[in-house]
Order: structure tokens, then sequence, then C-alpha cells
């Protein structure tokens, strides 16, 4: 897996993640594509960074006997290899260009309205997953944060802290902001990561961004 560490991620290898993460060799439990996306905005935005033994069981659910079934060694090095690498172009983005950072579900086209709050709500709660194992680390921002704005946008498109279902208008509002909330806290969390003793600023020649993200061409857009 170390000798492609750094090479890009293509779009036909993020529909391969894709078919892996909803296949029977993943658990009913694992994440799918838009909720590791969400997953991973959290953990490249945040005050930590987490080493892959912490965040990887993570993805593919809350049970220790949720990992993935691989049928061979090949496999495994395959689909972790594409994840690592998504998991990097994630965290290059933000480094290196922020302002063209999109969660995934805002490059994707949808056939039907109900399908993109489907994949707007799992890119919300990976990204509240990606904060919970390091969640007090993040209270300082909660503190600063008093009135919640960064994470109103994330809370709501998850259905954390509403009455039900949000009304059309200020789901489509919180849909626009919450690339905006994500580089916030990105921006908040900067100038600390790598000071505490446990959170360390990623490498520059591991981040670095060379291209467009890639274009979502997943299973979604087929019939559009």
């Amino acid at each position: 897996m170390n000798d492609h560490i750094c090479k890009p991620v293509s779009s036909a290898e993020l529909n391969e993640l894709e078919d892996f993460l909803l296949s029977g060799g993943a658990s009913r439990t694992a994440m799918d594509l838009d909720m590791l996306d969400g997953f991973f905005a959290a953990l490249a935005s945040g005050p930590e960074t987490l080493e892959p033994e912490q965040w990887q069981p993570l993805v593919w659910g809350p049970e220790e006997e949720a990992a993935p079934e691989l049928g061979s060694m090949e496999q495994m090095q395959r689909v972790l290899s594409i994840m690592v690498r998504y998991k990097q172009l994630v965290e290059s983005v933000l480094l290196c260009d922020p302002a063209s950072y999109q969660p995934l579900f805002r490059r994707c086209s949808f056939a039907d309205p109900a399908e993109e709050r489907v994949a707007a709500g799992n890119w919300a709660k990976g990204f509240l997953i990606g904060m919970e194992p390091v969640r007090e680390t993040w209270q300082p921002l909660f503190e600063e944060d008093t009135e919640f704005s960064a994470f109103a946008p994330v809370f709501m498109l998850a259905g954390i802290g509403g009455e039900g279902e949000i009304e059309t208008e200020q789901w489509y509002r919180c849909r626009d902001a919450v690339a905006e909330s994500v580089r916030a806290i990105h921006r908040f969390w900067m100038p600390f990561r790598g000071k505490t003793g446990r959170v360390s600023t990623a490498r520059s020649d591991e981040l670095r961004h060379e291209g467009p993200t890639p274009e979502c061409s997943c299973r979604r857009d087929q019939d559009t």
C-alpha cells in the first residue's frame, strides 16, 4: 500500500470504493461513501490527527465483528489504499486550496431530491462520528463558538437538535453553508495543530493537492 500512497485517487477508484462499501464484503453498519467523506472532513479539519488503527475501525461500524470480509491480502491492500488516499485528498484540499472544498454530495447530481437529503444527512453523520474519538479535544471550539454557528449546518443536516425534518428552505440553506462551516472549523484549529503533543501537522509533500478534486461519478449519477 505504501508504494502508491501519494498516487492521486481517481473517480473510478471512488466508484470501486463505493461498490465495496455497499457490497456484502462490508458489514451492514459500514459507512457509505458520503458518510466516509464527512468522516474524513472531520478528521482533516479537527484538532488531532488520528492513527489508522484509531479511525479505520470506525469506518466499518461500532461493533468489533463489523470488520470487513476481504477475499485476499491484495483486496485488503487495494481497499485501504484507496481509502487512505481519499482521506489525504480531503486533507490536501482543505490545507492547500480550502476555497475549492465541497462535500462529496455537493459535487454530485441527484435524480430525486430525497436522495440528496439522504446523502447530505449521511455526510453530516459521518462528520460527527469523526469528532467522537477526541470529542473532549474539540471542546475549545464549542466554547469559542458559543452560538454553534459553525456547527449548526452539520447538526441540522444530521437531524440533531431539531424537531423532526427541517423545512425545505432551511435545509437548502444548511446544504449551501456546510462547506464554509468545514472551512471555518479548519481555520480555527490550524494554529493549534501540532502544538499539543497529540496534534501533528501533516507533511506538505504528502498533502500536496495537484489538480481538481475528482468529480463524483458514483452510482447516483447513472440515471441522471
